[in-house]
């Protein structure tokens, strides 16, 4: 009788069936590859998420090695247009992290640092004048405050997720959500095209990279005027504005009592959206009492002719090649005009 040449493991249905497997994942790889480098062709970069989770990862950095570092706070405006590597390089190796988040007020986040036992370094606050000063709406102080809480609450779960996620997302062009089949879809049906790429990304450590490079730039212009105009809230009373203000000297000196230091910045603006930040928000009923209250170095745009000479394309943002100079001409000032803050920072 002659014997079988199939074990009991191994039948031709199985043997069929391990090949299937192996085309199935040989042309899923192919039309990986595939999209991978189309979408390259027409323009589109990798990119972070910017969630939460990547917010509190870096959160946590701001508290270790004794809470020694340089902490940027603010909205959009500190994620695009200072590059970190560059102010730690600037500021002779001060660890710098970026703990701005889009559209938000940087208040709850010097809230949480001042509650911070751990930290005692520097911190860099934007003062974006409708954000910080405005009462009205709230959401641009609830969102921060959300990062926080769900800073304060994550899991080592979340964090390993999260840093498991990053070295794809900066690598991978399809996982961008604009490119899933989904996306791709509802933009052709609605605007019969394929999705254009954006003008910005988000790298590992939170920077946020704008080109505006062939950007229609009248659109973003006119959008941000009219987020400033009226979406951003009122300005605040008399009675207000000092209990801000009181607020705000109150977390500075507490920062302050274990050693740490706060320099406030108000980042370069353009155009209408400029003048209207100045008109609603005049410097010497705002940001001059702000320093004057907390004892606080402030670096204003306005004073640093250095900084002053650049131009944000659509009022709001700088572009990607400007912010590497920025960034190292505010550092230079940094140093000249608050070594003793930056100090506080420094290995």
């Amino acid at each position: 009788m002659r014997s079988s040449t199939f074990s009991s493991s191994e039948t031709p249905a199985s043997g069929s069936l391990g090949r299937v497997w192996w085309v199935a994942l040989l042309v899923a790889g192919v039309l990986l590859v595939g999209a991978e480098l189309g979408w390259r062709r027409r323009g589109f970069q990798p990119s972070v998420k910017d969630t939460p989770e990547l917010w509190s990862l870096a959160r946590a950095q701001a508290s270790a090695d004794n809470g020694r570092a340089v902490v940027l706070l603010g909205s959009s405006r500190f994620q695009v247009g200072l590059v970190p590597e560059e102010l730690s390089k600037t500021l002779g190796g001060a660890r710098t992290v970026q703990l701005s988040i889009n559209g938000s007020s940087s208040l709850p986040l010097l809230e949480d640092l001042a509650a911070d036992e751990r930290f005692r370094g520097l911190v860099l606050c934007e003062v974006s004048p409708t954000l910080f000063f405005s009462v009205e709406p709230t959401e641009v102080r609830t969102r921060a405050g959300t990062y926080v809480t769900q800073h304060r609450h994550r899991t080592f779960v979340a964090d390993w997720e999260a840093a498991m996620r990053v070295p794809f997302q900066e690598r991978l062009v399809v996982l961008l959500s604009a490119v899933q089949p989904k996306s791709v879809l509802h933009h052709m049906l609605v605007n019969r095209s394929l999705p254009a790429p954006p003008y910005s990304r988000t790298l590992a450590n939170r920077q946020q990279q704008s080109d505006f490079a062939g950007v229609d730039l009248a659109p973003l212009r006119q959008l941000w005027e009219q987020r400033h105009q009226s979406a951003h809230g009122k300005a605040p009373g008399p009675a207000e504005l000092d209990a801000l203000l009181e607020r705000v000297s109150s977390l500075v000196g507490r920062i302050r009592s274990r050693g740490g230091e706060v320099v406030f910045v108000r980042m370069l603006t353009s155009g209408g959206l400029r003048r209207i930040e100045d008109t609603r928000y005049p410097r010497e009923q705002y940001w001059d009492p702000l320093l004057q209250r907390t004892g606080s170095k402030g670096l204003s745009f306005e004073d640093i002719p250095a900084l002053a000479r650049f131009e944000c394309p659509e009022g709001s943002h700088l572009d990607y090649r400007s912010a590497p100079e920025y960034t190292r001409l505010l550092g230079q000032e940094l140093m000249r005009q608050a070594p003793g803050a930056v100090a506080t920072a420094t290995p």
